[in-house]
């Protein structure tokens, strides 16, 4: 095995190493990252806490608005799927069926 012909194992092989090696540090930067909060513990060591997500209000009109909007999706694709099952058998292509499990 010459090292010529496998260089695409080569190659694979250090940018996993790589990318292993890079997945743990954070840069050594020592900058708070946007959502986490710095205080100071009693013993005078640095503890970081997390914010929490603002909370979205869902109201009764936007959870039907929404409702709607993925009915209509669903009638579209619905509709697109016919179509294309339609233009197979025109072509007299094979349909493909999803496989039952």
């Amino acid at each position: 095995m010459s090292l010529l012909k496998n260089w695409k194992i080569i190659l694979a092989a250090l940018t996993f190493a790589f990318f292993t090696g890079c997945a743990g540090s954070n840069g050594g930067s020592d900058e708070d990252y946007e959502g986490e909060e710095t205080e100071m513990s009693e013993d005078g060591t640095p503890v970081k806490k997390k914010k929490a997500a603002p909370k979205e209000e869902i109201d009764e009109n936007k959870l039907k608005k929404t409702e709607q909007e993925a009915t209509q999706f669903n009638e579209e694709n619905h509709k697109l799927r016919r179509e294309i099952f339609d233009a197979k058998n025109k072509l007299g292509m094979p349909i493909d069926r999803p496989a039952e499990e």
